[in-house]
């Protein structure tokens, strides 16, 4: 096999030569899209110089024309970008991209407290639903144990919470005890309109925080929410199922010790009911969010994870995501 390099002497012709390129050229897309979605390609070079305008954009094959595309149904494509440099055409590394209908991920917030006697149990109902889907953004808010920090008071007062435990749905639907799945099963089989990814990396201790947004409709006053959340603290529970038959914390004891509490709100970063979004925030457009943060060193990453929701003017949840730390979580 020939292979041509741009140390090579310029009295060789290399037009219409497709090479290795020597600059890492690195081809800007997002991996997921919305219908009708205006999609641009744009390509750079180490160094970040912008390469666009000398290059055509190859997708499934065809060349298009100009840099920008758009889709009116799902599926998924490749792209390419090829340019020339010393007259020696090179092309930038294929990207996949989709066009999808996002899925709606329910927020389920549990008002909770270590003195509780009650509470276990919504916290268990949330651990069966997990077992039936993925599609649920989880936040357990505390009160008056080691556990509560002020932005958790803000919305206990704010939403007047004053019995416990209480649980809701997509922050103002009360989920009522025995907990049942069919409320949150009916929500999640439906599409949504609002897309949203997150893209974190912790770089020594300060965790850097990327969210993408994009709507199929105008949003009008909505609010943007972002928290941090943790599992796996171990904090003595109270427990008024001890002598409950048919309880799952019968015979667990009261207390329950070292009871594992997840889903902990631990920091917010915007105004714990959201911070406002460009009004109105038009149909199809990117909007984007950086937020950082840094960690104690007596975190533990893999523990730590991120809630991210939409709501609307009644600070009803619109659609939400989560995810890890150190990790891209993208529209579905």
């Amino acid at each position: 096999m020939l292979i041509v390099t741009l140390s090579c002497s310029r009295s060789e012709s290399f037009f219409y030569e497709v090479v290795e390129p020597e600059i890492v050229t690195g081809l800007a897309v997002h991996s997921s899209y919305l219908r009708n979605q205006e999609i641009t390609f744009e390509v750079f070079d180490a160094e970040g110089n912008d390469l666009t305008l000398e290059s055509s954009f190859i997708v499934d094959g065809v060349s298009i024309v100009g840099n920008q595309i758009s889709y009116s149904e799902i599926g998924t494509h490749q792209v390419y970008a090829e340019y020339s440099i010393d007259s020696a055409i090179y092309n930038s590394d294929t990207r996949t991209f989709s066009i999808v209908i996002p899925s709606t991920k329910v927020v389920l917030e549990d008002y909770t407290g270590t003195w509780c006697g009650y509470c276990p149990n919504v916290s268990h109902a949330i651990e069966e639903i997990r077992m039936i889907t993925d599609d649920i953004s989880v936040v357990a808010i505390h009160y008056g144990d080691e556990m509560t920090i002020s932005p958790g008071l803000d919305l206990i007062n704010e939403f007047n919470i004053t019995g416990y435990p209480t649980a809701r749905i997509n922050r103002t639907t009360d989920w009522s005890y025995p907990y049942a799945s069919s409320p949150i099963e009916s929500l999640i089989d439906t599409d949504n309109s609002i897309g949203i990814s997150i893209d974190s990396q912790m770089d020594g201790m300060i965790l850097a925080i990327n969210l993408r947004v994009v709507s199929e409709e105008d949003l009008n006053n909505h609010k943007i929410v972002a928290y941090l959340v943790e599992d796996n603290l171990i904090y003595d529970q109270v427990n008024y199922y001890n002598n409950d038959e048919n309880s799952y914390f019968f015979g667990m004891g009261n207390p329950i010790v070292d009871f594992v509490h997840n889903d902990v709100l631990r920091h917010s970063f915007t105004d714990a009911l959201g911070n406002p979004m460009e009004n109105p925030t038009p149909a199809l457009n990117d909007t984007f969010f950086n937020y950082s943060l840094e960690i104690d060193s007596g975190y533990n990453p893999a523990n730590l994870g991120i809630v991210v929701m939409i709501v609307n003017q009644n600070n009803t949840a619109i659609n939400s995501q989560f995810s890890r730390i150190n990790s891209f979580q993208d529209f579905n």
